[in-house]
């Protein structure tokens, strides 16, 4: 982790996907298990549509550039003639969610925070149709974060600097006093080149511990 001095009051920013859920290497497996490509085939097919956009991974879906619809003929269109993928990729959120879990002691923990006081944001790269999965996998809790940054909204994606911004603009807090949850080590390295703090999530006893140590001295100051 990395983690700056107390400065103002704490702002606490949490990734989504890999760190209120399982895994995403767990979700993208079920992917490939229902596709039946094989996962390197098929992620160079994902690099093949992204470099059309200027871009890499599921970053035209991200940014919200293509519906998931378009997205998935252009995956089929890539790994033709070669493949044919056994599901509609234009509907990959329904594979990608299906055994999806709660994080549930590391939300447990978030949701005593906001009840202390302690304002939360939600800063994801996401997915315009992946919504309604989201939304079922976690009933009744998106209400604790006080901002919601969604990527296909801002029409930018960590790692860019400029979500941060954005994110530090949303709640009014300087980086100093922003806290990152993410499950991706770039992602938490731009945000301590912002001069974040950032945990980089492994698990949720770790991530749990980490984020009482950053709060320490932070929390009921006068």
């Amino acid at each position: 982790m990395a983690v700056g001095g107390p400065v103002g009051e704490p702002a606490v920013w949490c990734d989504f996907g890999g760190v209120l859920t399982s895994p995403v290497a767990n979700a993208l497996g079920r992917v490939v298990a229902a596709a039946g490509v094989p996962a390197a085939v098929l992620l160079a097919a994902m690099e093949d549509v992204a470099a059309a956009h200027g871009l890499t991974g599921l970053g035209p879906l991200e940014l919200g550039l293509v519906s998931e619809r378009d997205w998935g003929d252009q995956m089929a269109a890539a790994l033709a003639p070669a493949w044919t993928p056994a599901v509609d990729l234009g509907r990959m959120g329904e594979h990608w969610y299906a055994a999806h879990r709660a994080e549930h002691a590391l939300l447990a923990r978030l949701v005593e925070l906001s009840e202390r006081g302690v304002r939360l944001g939600l800063l994801t790269n996401s997915i315009r149709e992946w919504e309604p999965h989201r939304e079922a996998l976690l009933p009744g809790v998106f209400h604790v974060f006080e901002s919601r940054i969604n990527s296909f909204e801002a029409g930018v994606r960590k790692p860019d600097a400029a979500i941060y911004e954005l994110a530090e603009r949303a709640l009014g807090r300087a980086g100093a006093d922003c806290l990152l949850i993410d499950d991706t080590e770039e992602n938490c390295a731009v945000a301590v080149g912002r001069g974040w703090s950032a945990i980089h999530h492994v698990s949720a006893d770790a991530t749990i511990a980490q984020l009482d140590v950053w709060l320490t001295g932070r929390l009921d100051r006068p």
